[in-house]
């Protein structure tokens, strides 16, 4: 009895080593323990590797040099333009005072030209334009990160309504809104450090913000990064946008305040009306690289941004330039009061067919633009085969 009892001992002395060494190897195999340079836990910073090799940094806002430094951007740079054309990307390497300077419109516009429908549009133009313009999307800006952004915003004593700007890419109060506040009459001007690359949206928020969006009263800014993107042999600025109108049928339409509520849009529509880029398509060249600094200016829905006959070569998520692309997409989700810059390739000749993959609203309220590639066929990519 008393050896029984001895042997029992032993086995249990036995089992508990032998679990003890299973866990000194568990903790080794983990890298807990039993080495000298294995690091202690701890929250990851500076260059850290998160996850599939991406590392994050604690501050990506760049270096500010002081503003009284800064000289004006050069005199030839040019910092706007009317959809669907984008000013040339910024450059340079250091930070600049960029001025721009809008006009606010309020007019009646053909907002779907080939029914004759009429809208009161609202919206900004460049100070001084004297092109026929309806003011929706109004320009879009573009400076650089780190830039100062000094923004002027008349609002013509022939106007009716007050109206203010907030920009996405502004930090401040209503990213500039309460600053900009301009009865008819009235200018207003702002300073605003660019802390942040990407495509943004901008947009009246005085009063009644649904009201005034609805009215046409937004558009987009692009602040390039440090570290310019890729080239592109072409640029182009769309916005997509909704109006609730009351009727389809020629002469002018009212506000549906109700299908304003119910966020059910009338019309969706490419850079202000239906038409935009279906009368106008955007054209390029086999082999050439299309880019696209896109703004979902809603106010309601997402959009769902696609080519059809082509793909999304590059895709920098919610317009994001800081962070690297992905490649291949085939329908980009853009949420309302968001962007994107997508890159696509004119691999072939063909109409490439833009649109709002929601396709009700391509087919029925007008989401729709065409991209016409010209050039050489290549039938290693595309043919059409009769079989025999």
């Amino acid at each position: 009895m008393e050896q029984s009892s001895t042997n029992r001992r032993w086995e249990l002395i036995l089992i508990g080593a032998l679990g003890g060494i299973l866990v000194a190897v568990a903790f080794i195999a983990f890298g807990q323990i039993g080495s000298s340079d294995a690091a202690p836990a701890q929250a990851a910073t500076g260059d850290d590797v998160l996850a599939a090799g991406i590392a994050w940094e604690d501050d990506i806002i760049p270096f500010l040099v002081p503003k009284a430094s800064l000289p004006l951007a050069p005199a030839d740079e040019v910092h706007v333009a009317n959809a669907p054309a984008m000013p040339p990307a910024i450059t340079r390497s250091e930070q600049a005072i960029v001025e721009v300077h809008f006009e606010v419109v309020e007019n009646v516009a053909l907002i779907d030209p080939a029914n004759g429908v009429e809208f009161e549009t609202w919206g900004y133009k460049i100070a001084g334009d004297s092109a026929p313009v309806i003011g929706t999307p109004g320009p879009v800006i573009r400076a650089r990160v780190g830039d100062v952004f000094r923004f002027t915003v008349t609002n013509p004593a022939s106007n009716t309504h007050p109206h203010n700007v907030d920009f996405h890419a502004v930090t401040g109060q209503g990213g500039g809104a309460e600053a900009t506040v301009v009865a008819p009459g009235e200018t207003r001007t702002i300073e605003a450090r660019l802390l942040y690359p990407g495509v943004f949206m901008y947009h009246c928020a005085f009063g009644d913000v649904p009201e005034h969006i609805a009215h046409g009263m937004y558009g987009g800014i692009v602040v390039d990064p440090e570290t310019p993107l890729p080239p592109a042999d072409h640029e182009f600025y769309v916005v997509q946008s909704e109006y609730y109108t009351d009727s389809l049928e020629p002469g002018l339409s009212d506000l549906d305040r109700d299908a304003l509520l119910d966020e059910e849009p009338s019309m969706v529509v490419f850079n202000g009306l239906k038409g935009a880029l279906t009368e106008n398509p955007l054209e390029i060249e086999v082999g050439d690289r299309a880019r696209f600094f896109f703004v979902n200016a809603g106010i309601d829905l997402d959009s769902n941004f696609h080519p059809i006959g082509s793909h999304w070569d590059a895709v920098w998520q919610e317009g994001a330039t800081y962070s690297p692309p992905i490649r291949g997409s085939q329908t980009t989700l853009v949420p309302a009061g968001g962007g994107v810059v997508v890159d696509l390739i004119g691999q072939v000749p063909s109409r490439i067919i833009l649109v709002d993959h929601a396709l009700t609203r391509a087919f029925y309220k007008g989401a729709v633009g065409y991209v016409d590639v010209v050039g050489d066929p290549n039938p290693e990519i595309f043919e059409a085969t009769t079989e025999s």
